[in-house]
């Protein structure tokens, strides 16, 4: 099987993700989510990268490249988040002046790190690497990857509240499945999001998810992320007829 590319070093809730989602897999570790999206694009394997955590939403990055490259989506799983601050050894708590990690992870544990200086780093796994050696400096990570790297946990469980993030696999064909991901564009006419929102109804289809984020051409322009139940049905025609631009991420 070809490499699954995910967000890197080894430790990442990405890689975790990867892992459950290609058993035995060969994971290749990259720098930013677009790496991965690159990697599929490109043929040299699937990926997975993070979508949305039910604390802090969806991963803009992600969303972003969902829309600009040509490839789909083709499994999911959700993971239990559960955050640790990790220090190298000999550091202890009133020793800390700095905290580094992925934005997302920072901002789950804003109660925690309250009177901290906080520095984003590409993931949670690079923020713990970069910290080993330093006395004042500690980072937000999982235990697994504390234990990966030699280091040690200063408080477990530092997440304000509990919460899940969903994790996407991406793959350059559509392998098909009871859930389908697609994008859209309103028309600019009186009741458009009805007649969108009226096709699901009228074949009785569950949206497991709606999401409007600007289109980045101009203001008050929207696109809408849309996942829902397929029960075997292609909507396809249905939602292009009625939509000024319509995208499918494939059924998974």
């Amino acid at each position: 099987m070809s490499k699954v590319a995910c967000l890197g070093p080894k430790g990442t809730f990405t890689s975790q993700a990867a892992e459950k989602l290609y058993p035995g897999a060969e994971l290749e570790y990259v720098d930013d989510v677009e790496d991965v999206f690159e990697h599929v694009k490109e043929g040299s394997g699937e990926g997975v990268v993070a979508v949305e955590n039910s604390l802090e939403g969806s991963v803009g990055k992600t969303m972003s490249c969902l829309l600009d490259y040509d490839i789909y989506i083709s499994g999911e799983v959700t993971l239990d988040i559960s955050l640790c601050l990790i220090a190298d050894e000999g550091v202890n708590r009133g020793d800390v002046k700095v905290v580094r990690s992925h934005p997302h992870a920072l901002a789950q544990c804003r109660k925690a790190l309250a009177g901290l200086k906080t520095q984003s780093t590409s993931s949670t796994a690079a923020a713990i690497r970069e910290v080993k050696g330093k006395k004042d400096v500690v980072a937000v990570g999982t235990k697994e990857a504390a234990e990966d790297y030699g280091m040690k946990v200063l408080e477990d469980g530092i997440q304000d509240l509990d919460s899940q993030t969903r994790f996407i696999a991406l793959a350059k064909e559509d392998k098909g499945g009871e859930k389908t991901s697609v994008i859209f564009a309103l028309k600019d006419e009186p009741g458009a999001l009805y007649n969108i929102l009226k096709v699901f109804a009228d074949e009785g289809i569950n949206l497991t998810k709606i999401e409007s984020r600007p289109s980045r051409r101009k203001l008050g322009e929207y696109l809408f992320y849309v996942d829902y139940e397929n029960q075997g049905k292609d909507l396809s025609a249905q939602l292009k007829e009625r939509t000024d631009f319509y995208k499918y991420l494939g059924s998974y």
